[in-house]
């Protein structure tokens, strides 16, 4: 299976008054992780503490790991096991 190149996201694609699949913080950086197309999501932080949103990476989430070209991969990492947790959640509550 081929990945394709992270695409450029911008804040105006994603909204931000809608809840995320995924919001972690990681090393005093909050991350959260956003539905985009496909098996697309956007990936933004914002420091600690601060509210505005900023863009990062568009990743892809197989069902398994999370990839993003753009992610350091620690931090793809700790966000993959958090999707993957939440979709186990939803799995158990029979969302689809």
């Amino acid at each position: 299976m081929e990945i394709e190149p992270d695409r450029q996201i911008s804040a105006t694609s994603i909204n931000y008054d809608d809840q995320p699949i995924v919001q972690a913080q990681i090393d005093g950086v909050d991350y959260r992780v956003d539905t985009d197309t496909g098996s697309a999501v956007a990936i933004s932080c914002r420091e600690a503490g601060t509210w505005a949103w900023t863009p990062v990476a568009e990743g892809r989430w197989d069902g398994r790991r999370l990839r993003g070209s753009k992610l350091d991969h620690s931090v793809a990492s700790r966000l993959g096991e958090a999707l993957a947790e939440v979709m186990s959640q939803r799995d158990e509550q029979g969302f689809a």
